[in-house]
């Protein structure tokens, strides 16, 4: 709960956090999990600044050496990534 800034609603039901909130939780549990592929669609929806920074410091911190595919037109989203694909392009 610390990690994804969340340790005041430790004491409280899943169901009962905000989509902001369900959010964060989502996403520790994709990038935390060991696999060597990651697949985010769209993943800062429902976040708030604050959730942003979060998602880009576990990404920084955890993304690790494994293949992450984010699929978005947001580029907050997208920032780590060295290559591009632009769905345009094959149209």
């Amino acid at each position: 709960m610390q990690l994804v800034g969340l340790e005041k609603a430790a004491n409280k039901q899943l169901r009962n956090f905000s989509s902001g909130m369900k959010q964060r939780i989502k996403l520790a549990l994709a990038i935390l999990s060991d696999v060597p592929v990651l697949l985010l669609d769209e993943p800062c929806t429902n976040l708030d600044a604050a959730g942003i920074a979060v998602y880009q410091q576990l990404i920084n911190e955890y993304g690790g050496n494994r293949l992450i595919i984010v699929s978005s037109n947001d580029e907050q989203e997208y920032f780590m990534c060295r290559e591009h694909i632009h769905i345009l392009d094959y149209k």
